[in-house]
Protein backbone atom coordinates (compact mmCIF):
# COMPACT_ATOMS: atom_id res chain seq x y z
CA UNK A 1 0.00 0.00 0.00
CA UNK A 2 1.56 3.10 -0.98
CA UNK A 3 1.56 6.16 1.23
CA UNK A 4 0.84 9.68 -0.31
CA UNK A 5 2.04 12.88 1.07
CA UNK A 6 -0.44 16.10 -0.13
CA UNK A 7 1.46 19.07 -0.23
CA UNK A 8 -0.05 22.40 0.46
CA UNK A 9 -1.05 24.35 -2.39
CA UNK A 10 1.11 27.67 -1.13
CA UNK A 11 4.26 25.01 -0.47
CA UNK A 12 3.75 24.58 -4.16
CA UNK A 13 3.58 27.73 -5.46
CA UNK A 14 6.55 28.67 -3.69
CA UNK A 15 8.50 25.79 -5.24
CA UNK A 16 7.52 26.79 -8.85
CA UNK A 17 8.32 30.58 -7.97
CA UNK A 18 4.55 31.58 -9.70
CA UNK A 19 0.91 32.25 -8.15
CA UNK A 20 0.02 30.21 -10.27
CA UNK A 21 2.31 27.03 -9.51
CA UNK A 22 3.25 26.76 -13.34
CA UNK A 23 6.91 27.81 -14.33
CA UNK A 24 6.96 28.48 -17.91
CA UNK A 25 10.39 29.33 -18.25
CA UNK A 26 14.27 28.36 -16.52
CA UNK A 27 12.50 25.07 -14.92
CA UNK A 28 15.82 24.41 -13.85
CA UNK A 29 16.76 27.64 -11.65
CA UNK A 30 16.08 27.30 -7.74
CA UNK A 31 15.66 31.07 -7.31
CA UNK A 32 14.44 32.59 -10.81
CA UNK A 33 11.38 31.76 -12.38
CA UNK A 34 9.62 32.75 -15.69
CA UNK A 35 5.83 33.50 -15.11
CA UNK A 36 3.38 33.90 -17.57
CA UNK A 37 0.80 36.89 -17.49
CA UNK A 38 0.32 40.33 -17.45
CA UNK A 39 -0.21 43.50 -15.42
CA UNK A 40 -0.91 47.15 -15.24
CA UNK A 41 1.70 49.61 -15.41
CA UNK A 42 5.24 49.33 -14.24
CA UNK A 43 6.76 46.20 -14.13
CA UNK A 44 6.90 45.96 -10.08
CA UNK A 45 3.10 45.52 -10.65
CA UNK A 46 3.64 42.14 -11.90
CA UNK A 47 4.75 40.99 -8.49
CA UNK A 48 1.23 39.70 -8.33
CA UNK A 49 2.83 36.77 -11.00
CA UNK A 50 4.98 35.74 -8.33
CA UNK A 51 4.42 33.54 -5.89
CA UNK A 52 4.61 33.96 -1.49
CA UNK A 53 8.09 34.69 -0.91
CA UNK A 54 8.82 35.77 -4.61
CA UNK A 55 8.84 39.30 -5.77
CA UNK A 56 9.87 40.79 -9.90
CA UNK A 57 13.59 40.22 -9.91
CA UNK A 58 15.41 43.99 -10.34
CA UNK A 59 18.32 45.64 -10.98
CA UNK A 60 19.24 45.21 -7.48
CA UNK A 61 18.66 41.01 -7.77
CA UNK A 62 22.09 41.25 -10.26
CA UNK A 63 23.84 38.13 -8.32
CA UNK A 64 20.98 36.13 -9.12
CA UNK A 65 20.58 37.25 -13.11
CA UNK A 66 24.15 36.95 -13.36
CA UNK A 67 23.59 33.11 -13.28
CA UNK A 68 21.67 33.36 -16.60
CA UNK A 69 23.84 32.91 -19.72
CA UNK A 70 22.77 33.69 -22.97
CA UNK A 71 22.17 30.64 -24.20
CA UNK A 72 20.06 30.29 -21.00
CA UNK A 73 18.30 33.12 -21.52
CA UNK A 74 17.75 32.40 -25.50
CA UNK A 75 16.67 28.82 -25.18
CA UNK A 76 12.81 29.10 -24.30
CA UNK A 77 10.03 30.87 -26.20
CA UNK A 78 8.12 34.01 -25.16
CA UNK A 79 9.47 37.18 -23.29
CA UNK A 80 9.76 37.79 -19.65
CA UNK A 81 10.50 41.27 -18.21
CA UNK A 82 12.15 42.46 -15.36
CA UNK A 83 12.99 45.61 -13.40
CA UNK A 84 16.21 46.69 -15.00
CA UNK A 85 17.33 49.34 -17.50
CA UNK A 86 20.33 48.03 -19.35
CA UNK A 87 20.79 51.62 -21.30
CA UNK A 88 24.48 51.74 -22.02
CA UNK A 89 25.69 48.42 -21.03
CA UNK A 90 24.59 49.14 -17.06
CA UNK A 91 22.33 47.57 -14.57
CA UNK A 92 20.25 50.08 -13.44
CA UNK A 93 16.21 50.57 -12.34
CA UNK A 94 13.60 51.10 -15.19
CA UNK A 95 12.57 54.60 -14.79
CA UNK A 96 10.37 56.77 -16.72
CA UNK A 97 13.15 59.04 -18.36
CA UNK A 98 15.13 58.44 -21.55
CA UNK A 99 18.45 57.63 -20.21
CA UNK A 100 16.58 54.41 -18.17
CA UNK A 101 13.66 53.38 -19.89
CA UNK A 102 15.03 49.84 -21.86
CA UNK A 103 13.27 47.21 -20.22
CA UNK A 104 15.18 44.30 -19.48
CA UNK A 105 13.70 40.64 -19.74
CA UNK A 106 14.50 36.99 -21.23
CA UNK A 107 13.27 34.93 -23.89
CA UNK A 108 13.43 34.36 -27.43
CA UNK A 109 10.20 36.42 -28.21
CA UNK A 110 12.03 39.82 -26.88
CA UNK A 111 12.80 41.95 -29.38
CA UNK A 112 15.89 43.45 -28.98
CA UNK A 113 18.73 40.93 -28.60
CA UNK A 114 22.61 41.52 -28.59
CA UNK A 115 25.12 38.79 -28.20
CA UNK A 116 28.05 40.01 -26.20
CA UNK A 117 26.80 43.71 -24.82
CA UNK A 118 26.79 44.09 -21.39
CA UNK A 119 24.02 43.68 -19.07
CA UNK A 120 22.29 42.50 -16.10
CA UNK A 121 22.81 38.67 -17.35
CA UNK A 122 25.73 36.90 -18.61
CA UNK A 123 27.04 36.95 -22.48
CA UNK A 124 24.63 39.49 -23.80
CA UNK A 125 21.69 42.03 -23.91
CA UNK A 126 18.34 41.15 -24.12
CA UNK A 127 15.57 43.99 -23.82
CA UNK A 128 11.98 43.38 -24.05
CA UNK A 129 11.14 46.83 -25.16
CA UNK A 130 13.44 49.88 -26.04
CA UNK A 131 14.73 53.01 -27.38
CA UNK A 132 11.94 55.64 -26.69
CA UNK A 133 9.29 54.32 -24.47
CA UNK A 134 9.46 57.68 -22.16
CA UNK A 135 8.37 59.86 -24.94
CA UNK A 136 5.33 57.86 -25.68
CA UNK A 137 4.61 57.42 -22.07
CA UNK A 138 4.85 53.40 -21.97
CA UNK A 139 8.47 53.21 -20.39
CA UNK A 140 8.92 49.96 -18.01
CA UNK A 141 5.52 49.28 -18.77
CA UNK A 142 3.52 45.98 -20.18
CA UNK A 143 3.04 45.97 -23.71
CA UNK A 144 1.00 42.73 -24.85
CA UNK A 145 2.73 42.47 -28.25
CA UNK A 146 5.76 42.38 -27.05
CA UNK A 147 5.83 41.09 -23.48
CA UNK A 148 4.92 37.24 -22.29
CA UNK A 149 5.41 37.86 -18.76
CA UNK A 150 7.55 38.33 -15.66
CA UNK A 151 10.86 37.17 -14.08
CA UNK A 152 10.63 36.01 -10.67
CA UNK A 153 13.23 36.19 -7.72
CA UNK A 154 13.00 34.47 -4.80
CA UNK A 155 13.02 37.17 -2.26
CA UNK A 156 16.11 37.14 0.07
CA UNK A 157 15.62 37.38 3.89
CA UNK A 158 18.13 40.33 5.13
CA UNK A 159 17.12 42.99 7.65
CA UNK A 160 18.32 46.25 7.25
CA UNK A 161 21.95 47.05 9.26
CA UNK A 162 23.22 50.38 9.31
CA UNK A 163 27.11 49.79 8.16
CA UNK A 164 27.88 53.15 7.88
CA UNK A 165 26.65 55.40 11.03
CA UNK A 166 26.59 59.14 10.89
CA UNK A 167 28.75 60.72 13.40
CA UNK A 168 27.16 60.88 17.71
CA UNK A 169 28.18 64.50 17.01
CA UNK A 170 28.94 67.34 14.31
CA UNK A 171 30.03 70.74 14.82
CA UNK A 172 29.25 73.17 11.52
CA UNK A 173 29.30 76.60 10.88
CA UNK A 174 26.48 78.93 9.52
CA UNK A 175 26.44 79.25 5.90
CA UNK A 176 28.22 75.79 4.91
CA UNK A 177 27.49 72.34 3.76
CA UNK A 178 27.11 69.10 5.91
CA UNK A 179 26.41 65.23 5.28
CA UNK A 180 24.99 62.90 7.43
CA UNK A 181 26.24 58.87 6.50
CA UNK A 182 23.56 56.71 6.34
CA UNK A 183 24.51 53.37 4.27
CA UNK A 184 22.69 50.09 4.99
CA UNK A 185 23.29 47.10 3.92
CA UNK A 186 19.61 45.02 3.40
CA UNK A 187 17.69 43.24 0.85
CA UNK A 188 15.45 44.48 -0.76
CA UNK A 189 16.84 47.38 -0.61
CA UNK A 190 15.22 49.58 2.77
CA UNK A 191 13.78 52.70 2.45
CA UNK A 192 15.45 55.64 4.09
CA UNK A 193 13.65 58.04 6.03
CA UNK A 194 15.25 60.95 8.64
CA UNK A 195 14.02 62.84 11.50
CA UNK A 196 14.78 65.50 13.17
CA UNK A 197 14.30 65.78 16.87
CA UNK A 198 11.50 63.36 16.21
CA UNK A 199 9.48 65.20 13.36
CA UNK A 200 10.27 63.48 9.68
CA UNK A 201 12.29 65.97 7.41
CA UNK A 202 10.07 67.75 4.68
CA UNK A 203 10.90 66.36 1.27
CA UNK A 204 10.16 69.87 -0.14
CA UNK A 205 12.64 71.99 1.47
CA UNK A 206 15.73 72.76 -1.35
CA UNK A 207 18.27 73.40 1.27
CA UNK A 208 18.11 69.45 2.08
CA UNK A 209 18.39 66.06 0.21
CA UNK A 210 18.13 62.32 0.68
CA UNK A 211 20.82 61.04 -1.76
CA UNK A 212 20.75 57.75 -3.26
CA UNK A 213 23.01 56.37 -0.81
CA UNK A 214 20.81 57.29 1.92
CA UNK A 215 23.02 59.94 3.21
CA UNK A 216 21.30 62.92 4.21
CA UNK A 217 22.62 66.31 2.65
CA UNK A 218 22.08 70.18 3.81
CA UNK A 219 23.49 73.10 2.75
CA UNK A 220 23.73 76.39 3.31
CA UNK A 221 23.54 75.74 7.01
CA UNK A 222 21.13 77.71 9.84
CA UNK A 223 21.31 78.09 13.40
CA UNK A 224 17.76 76.46 13.36
CA UNK A 225 19.08 73.42 11.55
CA UNK A 226 21.00 72.37 15.11
CA UNK A 227 18.78 69.04 16.85
CA UNK A 228 19.11 65.40 16.70
CA UNK A 229 18.45 63.32 13.38
CA UNK A 230 17.82 60.21 12.92
CA UNK A 231 17.98 57.98 10.35
CA UNK A 232 15.28 55.11 9.99
CA UNK A 233 16.21 52.23 7.26
CA UNK A 234 13.25 50.07 6.84
CA UNK A 235 12.16 46.88 4.28
CA UNK A 236 9.90 44.28 4.57
CA UNK A 237 11.89 42.17 6.89
CA UNK A 238 12.98 44.55 9.48
CA UNK A 239 14.86 48.35 10.64
CA UNK A 240 17.72 50.28 11.86
CA UNK A 241 18.09 53.72 13.32
CA UNK A 242 21.09 55.45 14.11
CA UNK A 243 21.24 59.25 15.11
CA UNK A 244 23.92 62.35 15.01
CA UNK A 245 23.23 65.54 17.27
CA UNK A 246 23.99 68.28 14.79
CA UNK A 247 25.55 71.81 16.12
CA UNK A 248 25.00 74.74 13.70
CA UNK A 249 27.02 77.92 15.20
CA UNK A 250 28.01 81.39 13.92
CA UNK A 251 30.89 81.29 11.93
CA UNK A 252 33.91 82.85 14.01
CA UNK A 253 37.62 83.97 12.17
CA UNK A 254 40.55 82.95 14.33
CA UNK A 255 42.17 86.11 11.68
CA UNK A 256 42.93 90.04 12.85
CA UNK A 257 40.52 91.18 10.00
CA UNK A 258 37.49 88.96 10.14
CA UNK A 259 38.21 86.84 6.86
CA UNK A 260 39.90 83.17 6.97
CA UNK A 261 41.67 82.33 3.66
CA UNK A 262 40.78 78.98 3.90
CA UNK A 263 40.64 76.18 6.24
CA UNK A 264 36.81 77.10 7.59
CA UNK A 265 36.16 73.88 8.32
CA UNK A 266 38.53 73.74 11.32
CA UNK A 267 37.40 75.01 14.15
CA UNK A 268 40.80 75.53 15.59
CA UNK A 269 42.97 76.42 13.07
CA UNK A 270 42.74 79.12 10.11
CA UNK A 271 44.71 80.39 7.49
CA UNK A 272 45.25 84.13 7.81
CA UNK A 273 46.33 86.16 5.03
CA UNK A 274 48.95 89.13 5.24
CA UNK A 275 52.75 90.17 5.85
CA UNK A 276 54.99 90.69 8.85
CA UNK A 277 58.09 91.67 10.28
CA UNK A 278 60.76 89.62 12.10
CA UNK A 279 60.53 85.70 13.08
CA UNK A 280 56.94 83.77 12.14
CA UNK A 281 55.98 84.37 15.34
CA UNK A 282 55.28 87.78 15.26
CA UNK A 283 52.96 86.87 12.61
CA UNK A 284 50.49 86.70 15.48
CA UNK A 285 49.62 90.43 14.15
CA UNK A 286 47.58 88.39 11.58
CA UNK A 287 45.87 86.48 13.93
CA UNK A 288 42.79 87.23 16.00
CA UNK A 289 42.99 87.95 20.09
CA UNK A 290 42.73 84.60 22.05
CA UNK A 291 44.77 83.20 18.28
CA UNK A 292 48.61 82.92 17.81
CA UNK A 293 50.62 81.00 15.49
CA UNK A 294 50.48 77.54 15.51
CA UNK A 295 53.67 75.94 16.76
CA UNK A 296 54.39 72.29 17.80
CA UNK A 297 52.66 72.78 21.03
CA UNK A 298 49.31 72.74 18.46
CA UNK A 299 50.12 69.76 17.28
CA UNK A 300 46.76 68.11 17.75
CA UNK A 301 45.22 70.90 15.49
CA UNK A 302 47.84 70.79 13.22
CA UNK A 303 47.56 66.68 12.44
CA UNK A 304 43.68 67.31 11.65
CA UNK A 305 45.11 68.45 8.24
CA UNK A 306 45.34 66.26 5.23
CA UNK A 307 46.74 66.46 1.85
CA UNK A 308 43.61 67.54 0.38
CA UNK A 309 43.85 70.57 2.80
CA UNK A 310 47.27 71.54 1.74
CA UNK A 311 46.55 71.74 -1.87
CA UNK A 312 43.41 72.86 -1.50
CA UNK A 313 44.54 75.92 0.32
CA UNK A 314 45.81 78.13 -2.55
CA UNK A 315 49.10 80.08 -1.31
CA UNK A 316 51.34 79.42 1.23
CA UNK A 317 50.59 79.86 5.02
CA UNK A 318 53.93 79.79 7.36
CA UNK A 319 53.81 78.38 11.12
CA UNK A 320 55.95 78.63 13.85
CA UNK A 321 57.70 74.75 12.72
CA UNK A 322 60.31 72.12 11.89
CA UNK A 323 60.93 69.14 11.33
CA UNK A 324 64.40 68.11 12.91
CA UNK A 325 65.13 64.58 12.40
CA UNK A 326 61.46 62.89 12.51
CA UNK A 327 60.40 65.64 15.37
CA UNK A 328 58.53 68.64 15.22
CA UNK A 329 60.01 72.20 17.07
CA UNK A 330 60.05 75.35 16.88
CA UNK A 331 61.75 77.11 13.86
CA UNK A 332 65.11 78.27 14.45
CA UNK A 333 67.39 77.96 11.61
CA UNK A 334 65.37 79.17 8.79
CA UNK A 335 63.51 75.39 7.45
CA UNK A 336 60.14 77.48 8.12
CA UNK A 337 57.10 74.89 7.72
CA UNK A 338 53.95 75.93 5.91
CA UNK A 339 51.05 74.64 4.30
CA UNK A 340 49.88 75.03 0.96
CA UNK A 341 49.56 74.08 -2.75
CA UNK A 342 52.13 77.16 -3.64
CA UNK A 343 54.70 76.08 -0.91
CA UNK A 344 58.12 74.96 -2.55
CA UNK A 345 59.04 72.26 -0.85
CA UNK A 346 56.82 68.64 -0.11
CA UNK A 347 57.47 65.35 0.59
CA UNK A 348 54.95 62.95 1.19
CA UNK A 349 56.58 60.47 3.30
CA UNK A 350 58.66 62.10 5.57
CA UNK A 351 57.44 63.45 8.80
CA UNK A 352 57.12 66.69 10.17
CA UNK A 353 53.84 68.58 12.39
CA UNK A 354 51.83 67.50 10.15
CA UNK A 355 50.40 63.82 10.70
CA UNK A 356 51.66 62.60 7.08
CA UNK A 357 54.12 64.36 4.91
CA UNK A 358 56.51 67.57 5.42
CA UNK A 359 55.54 71.15 4.06
CA UNK A 360 58.04 73.79 4.06
CA UNK A 361 58.21 77.55 2.46
CA UNK A 362 61.35 77.15 0.53
CA UNK A 363 63.92 74.31 -0.32
CA UNK A 364 65.62 73.67 3.15
CA UNK A 365 68.97 74.42 1.23
CA UNK A 366 67.73 77.99 0.14
CA UNK A 367 66.11 78.69 3.95
CA UNK A 368 68.18 81.88 5.96
CA UNK A 369 65.86 82.48 7.99
CA UNK A 370 62.20 81.73 10.17
CA UNK A 371 61.16 85.23 8.48
CA UNK A 372 58.55 86.07 5.36
CA UNK A 373 59.32 85.18 2.33
CA UNK A 374 58.88 87.78 -0.63
CA UNK A 375 56.88 86.26 -3.69
CA UNK A 376 56.55 83.05 -1.62
CA UNK A 377 54.63 83.93 1.93
CA UNK A 378 50.83 84.18 1.92
CA UNK A 379 50.31 84.56 5.31
CA UNK A 380 50.29 82.85 8.63
CA UNK A 381 48.55 79.79 10.21
CA UNK A 382 46.46 80.20 13.04
CA UNK A 383 45.42 78.35 16.04
CA UNK A 384 43.66 78.66 18.71
CA UNK A 385 44.82 79.53 21.87
CA UNK A 386 44.53 77.52 25.05
CA UNK A 387 41.41 78.19 26.83
CA UNK A 388 40.36 78.05 30.22
CA UNK A 389 37.21 77.75 32.07
CA UNK A 390 37.32 78.30 35.50
CA UNK A 391 35.97 76.32 37.42
CA UNK A 392 35.91 73.78 35.36
CA UNK A 393 32.65 72.22 32.87
CA UNK A 394 30.85 69.89 34.73
CA UNK A 395 28.82 66.47 33.60
CA UNK A 396 31.13 65.71 30.58
CA UNK A 397 31.13 69.57 29.58
CA UNK A 398 33.67 71.16 27.03
CA UNK A 399 35.63 74.04 27.42
CA UNK A 400 34.93 75.78 23.94
CA UNK A 401 36.02 79.48 24.90
CA UNK A 402 37.37 81.66 27.74
CA UNK A 403 34.73 80.23 30.31
CA UNK A 404 31.97 79.13 28.05
CA UNK A 405 31.15 75.52 28.13
CA UNK A 406 29.56 73.54 25.60
CA UNK A 407 27.60 71.27 27.54
CA UNK A 408 26.43 67.28 26.42
CA UNK A 409 22.79 66.30 26.22
CA UNK A 410 20.92 66.91 29.24
CA UNK A 411 22.59 69.71 30.77
CA UNK A 412 22.77 73.25 30.74
CA UNK A 413 24.44 76.28 32.40
CA UNK A 414 27.59 78.03 32.17
CA UNK A 415 29.51 75.27 33.74
CA UNK A 416 27.06 73.00 32.60
CA UNK A 417 25.95 71.90 36.08
CA UNK A 418 21.88 71.99 35.90
CA UNK A 419 20.50 68.91 34.47
CA UNK A 420 17.41 68.85 32.50
CA UNK A 421 14.34 67.86 33.23
CA UNK A 422 11.32 67.81 31.05
CA UNK A 423 8.67 69.05 31.99
CA UNK A 424 10.05 69.89 35.10
CA UNK A 425 10.01 68.99 38.67
CA UNK A 426 7.68 71.65 40.16
CA UNK A 427 8.17 73.34 43.31
CA UNK A 428 8.79 69.99 45.35
CA UNK A 429 11.63 68.57 43.84
CA UNK A 430 14.30 69.42 42.27
CA UNK A 431 16.35 68.04 38.83
CA UNK A 432 19.51 65.90 39.72
CA UNK A 433 19.95 64.12 36.27
CA UNK A 434 18.40 64.11 33.17
CA UNK A 435 14.35 63.85 33.08
CA UNK A 436 15.20 62.73 37.05
CA UNK A 437 13.47 64.20 39.66
CA UNK A 438 14.67 64.09 43.56
CA UNK A 439 11.28 65.13 45.45
CA UNK A 440 11.22 66.95 48.63
CA UNK A 441 9.85 65.08 51.86
CA UNK A 442 6.11 64.35 51.86
CA UNK A 443 5.94 64.02 47.82
CA UNK A 444 6.39 61.60 44.97
CA UNK A 445 5.73 60.64 41.71
CA UNK A 446 7.55 61.40 38.36
CA UNK A 447 7.40 65.12 38.92
CA UNK A 448 7.23 65.58 41.97
CA UNK A 449 3.80 66.27 42.27
CA UNK A 450 1.75 63.84 44.16
CA UNK A 451 1.64 63.87 48.08
CA UNK A 452 2.50 61.08 50.09
CA UNK A 453 0.12 61.23 53.00
CA UNK A 454 2.95 59.24 55.14
CA UNK A 455 3.62 59.29 59.03
CA UNK A 456 6.46 60.51 60.54
CA UNK A 457 7.27 57.23 62.80
CA UNK A 458 5.16 53.54 62.26
CA UNK A 459 2.08 52.75 63.84
CA UNK A 460 2.06 50.39 66.14
CA UNK A 461 -0.60 48.29 67.55
CA UNK A 462 -2.77 47.74 64.31
CA UNK A 463 -3.30 51.30 63.99
CA UNK A 464 -3.15 52.37 60.36
CA UNK A 465 -1.41 55.48 58.33
CA UNK A 466 -4.19 58.18 57.66
CA UNK A 467 -3.78 61.48 55.98
CA UNK A 468 -0.08 61.29 57.92
CA UNK A 469 -1.64 60.58 61.28
CA UNK A 470 -2.41 57.22 62.82
CA UNK A 471 -5.51 56.09 63.68
CA UNK A 472 -5.46 53.70 66.62
CA UNK A 473 -7.77 50.19 67.66
CA UNK A 474 -9.80 50.50 70.11
CA UNK A 475 -7.82 50.38 73.60
CA UNK A 476 -5.02 52.26 72.02
CA UNK A 477 -3.96 56.11 71.75
CA UNK A 478 -0.78 57.97 71.44
CA UNK A 479 0.40 59.72 67.85
CA UNK A 480 1.97 56.30 67.24
CA UNK A 481 -0.57 54.04 69.03
CA UNK A 482 1.75 53.36 71.47
CA UNK A 483 0.05 53.13 74.62
CA UNK A 484 -2.76 51.18 75.83
CA UNK A 485 -5.89 52.37 77.20
CA UNK A 486 -6.62 50.57 80.17
CA UNK A 487 -2.97 51.44 81.56
CA UNK A 488 -4.15 55.30 81.66
CA UNK A 489 -7.63 54.23 83.86
CA UNK A 490 -5.82 52.45 86.45
CA UNK A 491 -3.56 54.95 86.80
CA UNK A 492 -6.48 57.90 87.26
CA UNK A 493 -7.90 55.41 90.01
CA UNK A 494 -4.55 55.14 91.53
CA UNK A 495 -4.61 58.87 92.16
CA UNK A 496 -8.13 58.78 93.29
CA UNK A 497 -7.71 56.34 95.88
CA UNK A 498 -5.08 58.64 96.70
Amino acid sequence: MLDFVVQPDSVIRSSSGCADATREALIGMENVAGCGGNWTGHVTNASTLCAPGWRVCSWYDHTLLGNITWDLATSFPGCYAFNAAQDGGRCRECRDDMEQDDLAGVGQGCAHQHRGQKSCISGGRIDSSCCVDSHFHRACSYQPQLMTGALCCRMPVKPPVIVVKPPERMHVYTGLIFLLPCQASAMPPPRVTWYRNGQQMATDNPRTSVLSSGDLLVTLARKSDTGLYTCEVINEEGFDMASSHVTVAEYTSGCADGTTEGLHLYRDLHACGGRWEGHVRQGKSLCKRGWRVCNPKDSQALHQLTWLDVFDLSGCYAYNGVNRRGQCRKCKNGRMSGVGRDCLWMRHTQSSCLSRGRVEVVHPRNSTDCSFVEGVTTGVLCCRGKVVCVPGCENGGTCISHNRCQCPEGYKGARCQNAICEPGCGMKGECVKPNKCKCHSGYGGKLCRQKLNRCRQPCLNGGRCQHGKCRCLYGYWGKACQHVLQHVLLSRLNRTDR
